[in-house]
């Protein structure tokens, strides 16, 4: 099994992750130097969020008409541009909150292009032994870029972040312009935006699209709220500093990383379902730890672990069964996909952390909902499977 194809997706991947969760820790503090309160703040995940999401739309079909190299020239320069905003402009709310969206608009197509350079490299049990390498970036970035940025910001100021952020794209970016080859083994095509809607509209209404996309988009989420909920936790409540709290980060990387080696090993015994099932059994005894143990640093840093070892598990898991029938559209499969969890995570799971996901309990019921809903759809798509089977 070739290896090039995986480190180019993980090094392309990471760029999107550091993005969505590097500035976490630096959140109270962003919100005490400007002034502004926690609903306001939050913006700066929401707006990056929406943004990565609904690029990929764009970024998708782009990537199956014009090739995966171009793509990442231009994403990247979008990402680059709307870093240089925010780090000339910390002292202005509402420039920074623009700066972050156009950060998410380029980092759209970090998403994007890692799956399909898999996709077009990759076949069957290698494509999910592929997806499973990149999980652990685009698991592990979510977890192991909080730890990096509270650190940043507790030594070097909250400021810090973001200059840190430029100097890792443009390495990332000269990195890739000299070394990304065009890995679409089929020809180019016109980019028509006709066909591009009317092929989103198939896709949405596709059950197999969307009931295998929905795992990753249900457990994204539940880590996203975690991650966005647990800086004021643990800071404002049990008194941790932004440094603290990033080593204290490290623990739930290592559960993602647990899940996801765990996955090479089991993905030879165990079928696709079978290892869904475990992910969501994992998942609902977080939830269950949360609700019934007191609040404590320990009880939500390892809940909060056990959730980050399901989504190892499901996150290459859900991808593979997405990607398997879509070899030419693996781009605008990833992208339809990626769009909805980013944008789901950044509107919904803001709605939740400004209004309901603030506590211990509330995110052990939070979880609760979220593996109920994945084993629901569990259930479902292997109805309609029987069904279809028993049709033909």
């Amino acid at each position: 099994m070739k290896k090039t194809p995986i480190l180019l997706a993980m090094m392309i991947i990471a760029t999107g992750q550091v993005g969505v969760s590097i500035y976490l820790p630096s959140l109270p503090m962003i919100s005490e130097s400007l002034q502004a309160n926690q609903a306001d703040i939050q913006l700066l995940v929401t707006l990056f969020l929406v943004g990565f999401g609904a690029s990929q739309l764009f970024y998708g079909p782009l990537s199956d008409a014009i090739g995966r190299r171009p793509v990442f020239i231009i994403g990247q320069g979008i990402y680059l541009i709307g870093t240089v905003m925010c780090i000339t402009n910390t002292d202005s709310l509402s420039i920074l909150t623009v700066g972050r969206l156009l950060q998410g608009m380029g980092a759209g197509s970090a998403s994007v292009l890692g799956r399909s350079v898999l996709r077009d490299s990759y076949e069957g049990v290698q494509l999910t032994k592929a997806l499973s390498y990149i999980s652990v970036t685009a698991s592990v970035m979510p977890i192991v870029a909080p730890v990096l940025g509270g650190w940043i910001s507790f030594y070097l100021g909250w400021e810090a972040v973001f200059s840190f952020v430029l100097l890792y794209l443009v390495a990332i970016f000269t990195l890739g312009y000299f070394i990304l080859p065009e890995t679409m083994s089929y020809g180019k095509s016109r980019f028509d935006v006709g066909n591009v809607i009317k092929n989103y509209g198939r896709l949405i209404t596709n059950k197999q699209v969307i009931s295998s996309a929905s795992y990753n988009w249900i457990s994204y989420l539940a880590s996203l709220v975690s991650l966005s909920v647990m800086p004021f936790i643990l800071q404002h409540n049990l008194g941790l500093t932004a440094a603290e709290y990033g080593s204290v980060m490290i623990i739930p990387s290592a559960g993602l990383m647990a899940g996801s080696l765990a996955l090479n090993v089991l993905n030879r015994y165990l079928s696709t379902r079978q290892l869904m099932t475990l992910a969501i059994g994992i998942m609902t005894f977080a939830g269950v730890w949360l609700v019934v143990m007191p609040v404590s640093l320990f009880n939500l840093v390892w809940a909060f672990t056990w959730l980050t070892v399901a989504q190892g598990i499901s996150f290459p898991l859900s991808i593979s069964m997405l990607l398997e029938p879509h070899k030419r559209q693996a781009g605008s499969v990833s992208a339809l996909s990626g769009s909805i969890q980013m944008c789901l995570a950044g509107l919904f799971g803001g709605y939740l952390v400004e209004y309901w996901v603030q506590s211990q309990f509330a995110m052990g019921v939070f979880y609760l909902i979220a593996a109920l809903t994945m084993a629901y759809v569990l259930i479902a798509s292997k109805k309609v499977s029987t069904a279809q089977q028993e049709f033909a």
